[in-house]
């Protein structure tokens, strides 16, 4: 199919105009995930571009203020290819942003990198310092994965899954999410919740009504403007995951596949 909207409308070009868009969005009482376009590195080439792509945005974003966290996708900075390489890339990156004060992140990708990308979670956590990991309703190991981030401390940002997972019925997701989040709801831990699903919403804003201190509503860049200016409005606590940098053909194709796949349900995200 063809591009259902401009490529600008996911991503930002630059760090530049990634900073500007995040300055805007502060103003509106929106925080921003920075994350770089980067992903499937094959060789130490490409994963050192991606590194230094990193450490200049975390450097940027440890001289402003705002709350920006940055978040990484392990496929980046070698996971694919040198899994040593990786875990050096990636706990340079933690305590760089650990230094500069910036909350860090780490995406989660496809099923078979989940669990090298959970070990290695685990082990910055015992390092020290918060971290933020995304986690795939998805996936049937979620549950279990869940209860290791709650006893190493590790926030996590609760996702429906835009890779290939262990199931693709839309139902048994929106399950499934429903469950992982009222685990995480009935722990009393803080904890962020992405989606654009406007059941899935619904419910989580009647659920949290009386605990808004503890749920961060996650966002896509390009979706759900009217809601996230609504609901910051409304005292809820709201993230935009904004990408940026030089291509991005796979990420915005996932966006595209996400709302073709609504479309042909015949649901729409939130506004």
């Amino acid at each position: 199919m063809g591009s259902i909207v401009k490529e600008d409308h996911w991503l930002l070009p630059d760090l530049a105009g990634a900073l500007q868009w995040c300055g805007q969005r502060t103003r509106q009482q929106i925080r921003c995930t920075l994350a770089v376009t980067a992903e499937y590195a094959r060789t130490p080439e490409e994963s050192r571009n991606a590194l230094m792509s990193h450490l200049a945005g975390i450097r940027a974003v440890g001289e402003r203020s705002g709350g920006i966290s940055f978040s990484v996708k392990p496929s980046a900075i070698g996971i694919l290819f040198d899994h040593g390489e990786y875990i050096r890339n990636l706990s340079l990156l933690f305590h760089e942003a650990l230094d500069r004060g910036v909350p860090f992140e780490i995406d989660m990708e496809g099923r078979p990198l989940a669990g090298d990308t959970i070990r290695s979670a685990l082990t910055l956590a015992g390092e020290g310092g918060p971290l933020t990991l995304a986690l795939q309703a998805y996936l049937d190991r979620t549950s279990s994965d869940i209860a290791a981030c709650r006893n190493a401390q590790i926030r996590v940002r609760l996702v429906k899954g835009a890779y290939r997972g262990d199931t693709d019925d839309f139902i048994t997701i929106q399950e499934k999410f429903r469950t992982h989040a009222e685990t995480l709801i009935s722990a009393g831990v803080s904890f962020s919740a992405a989606t654009h699903d406007p059941v899935l919403i619904d419910w989580l804003k009647e659920a949290m009504h009386d605990h808004k201190n503890l749920i961060e509503f996650a966002f896509l860049k390009g979706l759900a403007d009217k809601t996230k200016t609504e609901m910051a409005a409304d005292g809820w606590k709201i993230a935009e995951y904004v990408p940026y940098g030089p291509g991005g053909q796979a990420y915005i194709l996932r966006r595209e596949r996400y709302l073709s796949a609504l479309e042909h349900l015949g649901r729409s995200p939130v506004p």
